[in-house]
């Protein structure tokens, strides 16, 4: 499943956080999550959308801070709001 950058909307793999913690920009999963919370795309070193998706990164924005370190159910409830066609 995907998560999205809370800054661009961009998807990105669950997967893609255990790369952070392997390549020792993080320490763990739960550090890998936080940066990626708050640098987006930037916390793998990319550069974010040039045309943010902003619905899309208002919604993941919105789902890290409510659901905290469930990755599982913020990707989940994302795929859901997708399927409704509440995404850009």
């Amino acid at each position: 499943m995907d998560i999205f950058c809370p800054k661009c909307g961009e998807p990105w793999e669950i997967d893609c956080l255990h790369e952070l913690v392997d390549d020792g920009d993080a320490k763990d999963f739960h550090e890998a999550r936080k940066l990626f919370q708050r640098k987006g795309c930037e916390a793998f070193g990319c550069s974010h959308n040039p045309i943010p998706l902003k619905t899309t990164a208002l919604a993941s924005s919105l789902m890290f801070d409510i659901l905290g370190d469930d990755v599982d159910g913020i990707a989940s409830m994302m795929d859901d709001f997708g399927y409704a066609g509440m995404l850009d």
